[in-house]
């Protein structure tokens, strides 16, 4: 690779790499699903199999009965052998075409499972890798480059790259909140705004921890944008499309922290923490329920896990800058002891410790973008999955706000006719039909945004099945490394 930002060799690099582990990861998740399709499809075809030799052994049998009474000897083993021929011959066929027809089966069963779920993900492809620094001082932003690389129909190109700031992926992720939320649809969360994190920055570009924030941050959003376009609906969103092709965004300003739109959003996150807390649902159906326990109880544990492995990556950081210490040490004290034996010894003793040292930077390195990542962002996912639990809840506490309004619209109906006050009575009524018609329409909400809810768990639960497959064999590898690690140092 050379250093060309705008080579489309480098820019898409990286990005085969990706694809193949999506590709693969998707692949896993529906391993056990095809291999169950294909062991049933193979016992009905054994079984149909033995069934039809089974009858064509007894209609063979009642063949040569007739034949051995009814016909001369010479006919008969002319008949035999043409019979037994045509035996065999059917029996092949038979067997072709009942194997034929169920691993026909087999291959929709496994085309509508694996293949297509990897086309509808794999038809688009995202990247960013190429950021670049506008303005000066404090004034200082920095502009990322995103390019699109797609064959679906509703893109105006095949290949598409624009520029974009962090306040624009974050005022996308504001508008396919107020979109999507209150339908039941999980929006992928955007990553969290740093005000210390990007001071640094602007302080110190060249500083290694300013390095490390700007490219986890890059990686975040490339992120992002893969999980919003991967939603079939999301994808359609004109926002989205407008965000992916167009040129020129008006500038999002209502995501500035210190904006009032900024104190308004905490305002009102506020004021939904309290009205949790004060609403009461009774809830009726079990599943609900048991995912949303289900949910607070994996966001507790993996926030836990999150917490623990960032302190391990910054224990694996200071080992290293303590190793890389003592490794200099060691070197300085070699180059100034004048015994042979004892210089070579401890100059030895230094490139180890400067392997273990690299070592250990390569495994902390391991431990923040493949565990440390991916644990933040489901725990983030997570927040916008029991979003959508908080949501329903909403609908049902306006629906039942506007069945109790009814019940004193009636009332009050109730009163005018005995209070004989028809001038009003006809006004009473009117209000009856609109309050009763929110009601309706508060009923079909809350069993839409139910139904989509479910559908939605649906498709995150599968997500999740594939967080396990990545973690499974980097937990392996990380585990061998370190084992190689003490091996090393021993």
């Amino acid at each position: 690779l050379d250093d060309d930002p705008d080579d489309p060799d480098d820019l898409f690099a990286g990005l085969c790499l990706r694809t193949s582990c999506e590709s693969i990861e998707l692949s896993k998740c529906y391993q056990e699903q095809d291999i169950y399709s294909y062991t049933v499809c193979v016992c009905v075809c054994v079984y149909i199999t033995f069934l039809s030799i089974l009858i064509n052994f007894y209609v063979c049998v009642c063949m040569y009965m007739c034949i051995y009474i009814y016909i001369y000897i010479y006919i008969y083993i002319y008949a035999f052998i043409y019979l037994y021929v045509f035996f065999h011959i059917y029996l092949f066929v038979c067997f072709l075409f009942i194997y034929t027809l169920f691993y026909i089966i087999y291959l929709f069963i496994k085309i509508d499972h694996s293949f297509l779920c990897i086309c509808a993900h794999m038809s688009i492809l995202i990247v960013i890798n190429f950021f670049v620094f506008l303005g000066d001082g404090m004034n200082a932003y920095m502009v990322y480059k995103v390019l699109t690389k797609t064959s679906l129909s509703i893109f105006s190109r095949d290949e598409v790259c624009v520029k974009r700031r962090f306040s624009d992926f974050l005022g996308l992720h504001s508008k396919l909140a107020s979109k999507y939320m209150h339908m039941g649809y999980i929006v992928p969360p955007a990553p969290e705004k740093s005000i210390v994190g990007m001071t640094k920055v602007k302080v110190g570009k060249e500083d290694l921890s300013s390095v490390e924030f700007v490219e986890k941050r890059r990686s975040a959003l490339e992120r992002y944008l893969l999980r919003t376009v991967k939603h079939p609906a999301l994808l359609k969103d004109p926002d989205v499309l407008q965000f992916l092709e167009s040129s020129e965004l008006p500038r999002a300003v209502s995501t500035q922290a210190l904006s009032g739109a900024g104190i308004l959003r905490m305002v009102n996150k506020a004021a939904d923490a309290v009205n949790k807390m004060t609403i009461k649902m009774n809830e009726s159906d079990a599943w609900f329920e048991e995912k949303q326990q289900q949910f607070d109880n994996l966001d507790v544990q993996l926030r836990k896990l999150h917490a623990s492995v960032e302190s391990l990556v910054c224990h694996r950081r200071e080992l290293s800058v303590n190793t890389a210490s003592f490794a200099k040490s060691a070197a300085m004290l070699g180059n100034s002891e004048d015994h042979t034996a004892l210089s070579r010894a401890l100059s030895q003793l230094a490139e180890v410790e400067e392997k273990i040292d690299q070592l250990h930077q390569d495994q902390a390195c391991a431990d923040f973008y493949l565990i440390s990542e991916l644990l933040g962002d489901y725990v983030r996912l997570i927040t916008a999955v029991k979003g959508v639990f908080d949501q329903r809840m909403k609908t049902w506490a306006k629906c039942q706000d506007a069945q109790v309004m009814l019940q004193r619209k009636r009332e009050a109906e109730a009163k005018l006719q005995h209070a004989n006050k028809p001038d009003k009575l006809q006004q009473a009524k009117d209000e009856i039909r609109e309050w009763e018609g929110k009601v309706q329409q508060g009923e079909r909400d809350f069993e839409q945004i139910s139904k989509n809810i479910r559908r939605e768990v649906g498709r995150f639960e599968v997500s999740s099945v594939s967080l396990l497959s990545l973690l499974n064999p980097t937990l392996v590898s990380l585990s061998s490394a370190s084992l190689s690690l003490h091996r090393k140092t021993e």
